[in-house]
């Protein structure tokens, strides 16, 4: 497998590789162009403009051959990745490729391989955002290019009956097609969600971190046996390739549908509201379940973590502390829905959580820093100061 990774690192050299040309697109997507006096057309900053049907056929070509790459990667990988720090962290997306940009601009300008940090994603890229495509483009080639460095984890919005759902205004499915048509924007949808099929569940940052798109899953599901090592094997029952995850089909998953749907109990109602042993239905979402600050507590004590980070919910600031500030909630798509959140990242390095927080109307990153290490986790603080 490493020797696999390696040969496909060495495309990043080759700037005529499949991946390299889905960047140069997007470059092209990206920047705005002037109409010229010798008769080129135009066209605004994050649009395609207007290009022949063959262009838009040899970009879907490319699309797929990545994606078929990377689906391959991505089977091989552990269903629970072991990450080290240090270590670029983002939750939600959701097609919003202006705030992933600016992210790349303020963080890693010099580019990902030159980065000295990794990149764990949390899930959920596509839907809801008007890029869902440019932002799976994005992070198909990234990972194509460094499959080592760009980790990708499975979100609820990664399987197919999420990401065709027409309420979702626009879903992925509907991005696909307005931008190449029925007959090949299906293709390119179905080439998408088959690397989405076999993406990961769950990180491990540093022996510490536990990471994942929804929550903690449900301890039924687990063994009785309480170590890491345990957990690792656990999670690593579920099938690589997972196209439908809903343990309500064939072939779904109690454990992955906990893993990317699973929320906290709100603050707001008593922990024994619905809730038995740490756990209770998630009335809210109607799957899944939620879980208590109780019931966190014993997960990470009985497994040696110090917190556990976690995306799934907007939060106003892109991020929230919570549950006795042993959770963090990660977002990192501001405007959501119309609402004047703000997009926020995190590097894991040193022992640390460091906030890094687009603010909506500003473009400007701030940084907030939270201690995760073993020797404070009962006294962790969050205190902000200028990047």
């Amino acid at each position: 497998e490493g020797g696999v990774a390696a040969g496909r690192e060495g495309q990043q050299f080759d700037l005529e590789s499949a991946p390299n040309q889905l960047l140069e697109a997007l470059r092209y997507f990206e920047a705005p162009l002037e109409a010229s006096s010798s008769g080129s057309v135009g066209k605004e900053a994050h649009s395609w403009g207007h290009q022949p049907q063959a262009m838009m056929r040899a970009l879907a070509g490319y699309i797929q051959t990545v994606a078929s790459d990377v689906r391959k990667i991505c089977a091989q990988e552990p269903r629970c990745l072991h990450v080290p720090s240090p270590c670029y962290i983002l939750g939600d997306i959701h097609g919003n490729f202006h705030d992933l940009v600016s992210f790349e601009k303020a963080l890693w300008r010099v580019g990902m391989g030159l980065s000295p940090a990794g990149f764990l994603f949390l899930g959920d890229y596509v839907d809801r955002g008007q890029f869902s495509v440019e932002v799976a483009l994005y992070l198909i080639a990234h990972k194509a290019l460094f499959p080592r460095k760009v980790l990708l984890l499975r979100g609820n919005h990664e399987t197919r009956a999420q990401n065709s759902f027409s309420g979702y205004s626009p879903c992925l499915q509907q991005c696909c097609i307005n931008l190449f048509g029925e007959e090949v924007g299906m293709s390119v949808w179905e080439s998408i969600n088959g690397v989405f099929d076999v993406l990961p569940l769950a990180a491990i940052i540093d022996r510490s971190v536990f990471c994942t798109h929804g929550g903690i899953p449900d301890p039924s599901l687990l063994s009785p046996v309480k170590t890491q090592e345990q957990l690792i094997r656990d999670i690593a029952t579920v099938p690589a390739n997972l196209p439908q995850p809903d343990p309500s089909s064939h072939g779904g998953s109690h454990l992955a549908w906990n893993l990317m749907w699973n929320d906290p109990a709100p603050a707001r109602e008593p922990p024994e509201a619905g809730c038995s042993g740490g756990f209770g239905p998630n009335n809210a979402r109607g799957t899944g379940q939620v879980f208590t600050a109780e019931g966190l507590e014993s997960f990470l004590n009985d497994y040696g973590f110090t917190h556990l980070v976690r995306a799934h919910e907007m939060r106003q600031t892109g991020f929230q502390v919570q549950q006795h500030a042993r959770m963090v909630t990660l977002f990192s798509s501001s405007g959501y829905c119309g609402y004047a959140n703000d997009a926020s990242c995190i590097l894991a390095s040193e022992g640390k959580l460091r906030f890094i927080r687009l603010q909506h109307t500003s473009r400007y990153p701030r940084l907030c820093f939270l201690f995760f290490a073993c020797a404070c986790a009962c006294a962790c603080a969050c205190a902000c100061a200028c990047a």
